[in-house]
């Protein structure tokens, strides 16, 4: 967030913060017009990392199965899909 302010005081403007859950960015473009995203780790980013190790083969299992996309780590967008209601 420090660094977002930098830029907003700079006269940059900033998209975000994104939520991504293991992580958040924002997004600003460079003076040359390229898009640039910078990101930071969530707080809790090894307990959700730990998460996500513990069922990475099951996703992949039923992906390969099903074609559509596992349930398994949907608490990574509950908050974002909240925001939506």
């Amino acid at each position: 967030l420090q660094f977002k302010a930098q830029l907003e005081a700079n006269g940059v403007a900033v998209l975000g913060v994104t939520n991504h859950s293991i992580f958040h960015s924002i997004y600003f473009f460079d003076p040359n017009g390229h898009r640039v995203e910078l990101a930071c780790p969530d707080p809790a980013e090894e307990e959700k990392l730990k998460r996500l190790d513990a069922v990475k083969w099951a996703m992949l299992e039923e992906w390969s199965r099903t074609k559509k996309a596992p349930k398994h780590a949907a608490w990574m967008h509950q908050a974002e899909f909240a925001s939506q209601d």
